[in-house]
């Protein structure tokens, strides 16, 4: 009826717009929200897409488009960028991204999930790359798109 179900959905990848940093923050805030209800396994999953989404604005605001965005190929963009070529994120959050995206695994796919210490872990570590990226990417100088 509508146009949407006239299309196969690997059309609506590229209806996309870019990614926006309010989804960012609600994902991040719905991270916490679960935390603090002490449902781990959600938490974990929500801080995880904070991270993944916060790459991918940071990558796009840097000019690097991508018809679909995969999480490894997120992963590996986002420690080339930020990590390796432009040195503003530190060495030691290189492996954020696919820490957490392994709890987030755990937290979906197996019995009996995450822990509370492995969600405050993840929530915490998403809390971090967010904020750094905030202020060094998103709030920081926008001039140079290499």
């Amino acid at each position: 009826m509508g146009v949407l179900q006239k299309l196969e959905p690997h059309h609506l990848w590229i209806q996309w717009r870019r990614m926006e940093p309010e989804r960012v923050q609600a994902s991040l805030q719905a991270a916490e929200l679960c935390l603090t209800e002490g449902l781990w396994d959600s938490a974990v999953s929500r801080a995880y897409y904070a991270l993944f989404q916060a790459a991918i604005c940071a990558l796009e605001s840097r000019g690097l488009r991508r018809r679909e965005w995969t999480h490894k190929g997120v992963h590996s963009d986002f420690v080339q960028h930020f990590v390796r070529r432009r040195k503003l994120v530190p060495a030691s959050f290189a492996g954020a991204l696919p820490s957490v995206m392994q709890l987030r695994h755990m937290a979906d796919y197996q019995q009996p999930g995450v822990s509370q210490r492995q969600a405050e872990r993840a929530v915490r570590r998403a809390r971090e790359v967010v904020t750094l990226l905030q202020r060094e990417v998103f709030d920081g100088p926008q001039g140079d798109n290499s």
